[in-house]
């Protein structure tokens, strides 16, 4: 075995490495493992956060890879999703119908947080352990159809088979966990179930229609806002928030009203299965809404906006579409 030979240059390296000046921030050349250590970071914003044009690409990207799955690992995937679904809703009954009735009366704002603030934790689980939620689905698929990546009859198909799977996750729960298990038995969470119920069939098609665009806005914006983020206990909050604020206003999301609405009927709620359908039908259509258009369109629209206008100036200050954000975002790096 030879022995080992001592490289001066190496050794001259290391030392001028270990003992070389910072660069400033705006310098030119390429900086030692020190010297990068040691120059200015970048902005909290930054380093925390991407550009709207970055959530639209990694949104495309997710598209694209769930449009060449095939059918039945779809299913699967929406069957898992309305599963976390009613977890996350069990978890939110039970928050809220433990209160006793008479504090619920008096400061209906509670059970609602309650419900809200377990409920999102469905979020959570079909992120981490995976799952397709329809209501997502929607911003998913138009961002691929938006930017010409996604057939329309392969985002239709997607659309009603993760729909299928969501209903028949969000009835395996109802049946099984949530009533044979007899979790809302008591006065207490029926007079709970009753009240939810009747909140959710009791309003008119529009009513329910204008509820669900808000519904749906604000899950898309926890699923874009989880993308921006690049640190997981971000996307862990980040997903939490927005859900929890369209329980308490009380808007209508069409995977959650199936476990709810199915749950109530089960255990008796005033209601029936044609008003559930009712339901559902404003609920689907306003988070279609929601979804494919406030946020999926906005979006698209922010990265590709090329405006009719003859105001040459305006391409010289503001970026008009995703190159001119690259190519101002490369000139003020340089």
């Amino acid at each position: 075995m030879l022995p080992a030979i001592n490289d001066p240059t190496k050794t001259a390296m290391a030392h001028n490495e270990d003992t070389a000046p910072s660069i400033g921030y705006y310098s030119s050349g390429t900086a030692t493992p020190v010297e990068r250590r040691q120059t200015k970071p970048a902005p909290p914003s930054a380093a925390g956060m991407q550009t709207i044009s970055a959530v639209e690409e990694a949104i495309l990207a997710t598209a694209k890879i769930r449009a060449s799955r095939p059918v039945d690992q779809t299913f699967f995937l929406a069957v898992t999703a309305g599963i976390w679904v009613g977890f996350g809703g069990i978890a939110g009954l039970s928050a809220a119908s433990g209160m006793p009735i008479s504090v619920r009366a008096e400061w209906p704002i509670v059970p609602k947080f309650l419900t809200g603030a377990f409920f999102a934790f469905a979020l959570h689980f079909i992120v981490i352990m995976g799952g397709e939620l329809v209501t997502g689905t929607t911003l998913i698929f138009s961002i691929g159809w938006y930017n010409r990546a996604i057939p329309t009859r392969r985002s239709i198909i997607n659309l009603v088979v993760v729909y299928i799977g969501n209903w028949c996750g969000c009835l395996v729960m109802a049946y099984f966990m949530a009533y044979l298990s007899d979790l809302f038995g008591d006065a207490s969470s029926k007079q709970w179930m009753n009240s939810l119920v009747l909140g959710k069939v009791g309003h008119g098609w529009g009513v329910l229609f204008l509820r669900a665009i808000g519904a749906n806005t604000m899950v898309c914006i926890a699923i874009a806002m989880f993308n921006a983020c690049t640190d997981a206990a971000g996307k862990i909050m980040i997903l939490w928030i927005p859900v929890v604020t369209f329980v308490i206003s009380g808007f209508e999301h069409c995977v959650a009203n199936m476990f709810f609405l199915s749950t109530g009927l089960l255990y008796g709620a005033p209601s029936t299965i044609g008003k559930l359908w009712f339901n559902q039908s404003a609920a689907i259509c306003g988070n279609f809404i929601g979804g494919a258009v406030v946020v999926g369109l906005s979006m698209h629209l922010m990265n590709s906006w090329k405006s009719p206008l003859p105001w040459p100036e305006t391409s010289k200050s503001l970026p008009s579409n995703r190159l001119d954000e690259e190519r101002m975002a490369a000139a003020r790096s340089s």
